[in-house]
């Protein structure tokens, strides 16, 4: 089936107007769309800018892998194209009671450039949130799994959002995120010498960051600071910014230059850039990554 809305039976349901302008929604509004699915009784969610389709399972011939990495079920063609079929049951270590056939799905998701499809249990429906709705994994006690990148309560139920870039990079270390080598010699043209380069770095994903962080070091860049997400980010760029007036130092003396993720709980990417330029009226260079740029 095209990717709709669906209701709690896995069902499709009518399409809402919300559902037609998917994900981001309003620029700086800090609210998300995300797709709700199940695997073993549990919630999981997605962001609905990465999901394509979804498709019954037992309609798709999928070639197995001869030799499968972890998680790795084999491939099966979508548009033309042969595309990775993931296993989120073993990727997660899940145990649990067989899946009905009648549910189980193929989520098709689209990110970082790439097509992959993951096999859940069952559809759930998509929900529009506010990202401050969002915990942090580490909030919750006992709950270390690096494949959750963030929680969110829906309806008396805890909704696990799943970090697809992780898992693909867990499976394949060449879809990591990666810094553009002449992208970088254009910052340093256009600024300063990587020695004296200061970077904010707004992530929540600590892989992200470690390899952000890991590749800038190696570029000659060691000045950085990290943040776990938006809102931590703008309170470091307001104490620069108070900082700043109180000494009459220039903001460059604080960040040069701000780097930010979109998709990031209690506040976003898009949201923290608006504080930045509208609110606060800084004028720093910010360099907005995302998964789900196509």
């Amino acid at each position: 089936m095209p990717f709709e809305d669906t209701n709690e039976s896995g069902k499709p349901a009518p399409r809402s107007k919300t559902a037609s302008h998917r994900g981001l929604l309003k620029a700086g509004g800090n609210e998300v769309e995300i797709f709700g699915f199940q695997i073993a009784g549990q919630s999981y969610g997605v962001n609905v800018e990465k999901v394509n389709q979804l498709i019954q399972r037992n309609q798709l011939k999928i070639t197995r892998a001869d030799l499968p990495s972890k998680g790795v079920i084999g491939s099966l063609t979508y548009r033309g194209k042969p595309i990775a079929t993931i296993d989120l049951r073993r990727i997660l270590k899940i145990d649990g009671a067989p899946v009905d056939p009648d549910r189980e799905l193929m989520l098709v998701t689209q990110f970082n450039g790439q097509s992959i499809a993951f096999a859940v249990d069952g559809a759930e429906r998509i929900h529009r949130v506010s990202w401050e709705q969002f915990e942090p994994v580490a909030t919750y006690a006992g709950n270390a799994n690096s494949f959750i990148n963030g929680i969110v309560k829906i309806e008396e139920k805890l909704v696990l959002m799943l970090d697809l870039e992780f898992i693909l990079t867990e499976i394949n270390p060449q879809f990591a995120t990666s810094v553009d080598p002449e992208q970088i010699k254009r910052i340093e043209q256009a600024y300063k010498p990587f020695s004296e380069l200061k970077i904010l770095i707004a992530e929540d994903s600590a892989m992200i960051r470690r390899l952000l962080s890991e590749q800038l070091q190696k570029a000659g860049i060691t000045r950085l600071t990290t943040a776990n997400d938006g809102r931590s980010a703008l309170d470091l760029v307001s104490q620069a910014l108070s900082s700043s007036m109180e000494t009459g130092q220039p903001f460059t003396d604080y960040y040069d230059l701000v780097l930010t993720d979109i998709e990031m709980p209690i506040m976003d990417g898009l949201t923290f850039c608006k504080q930045i330029k509208s609110e606060l009226k800084i004028d720093v260079p910010v360099i907005v990554f995302s998964s789900m740029i196509r």
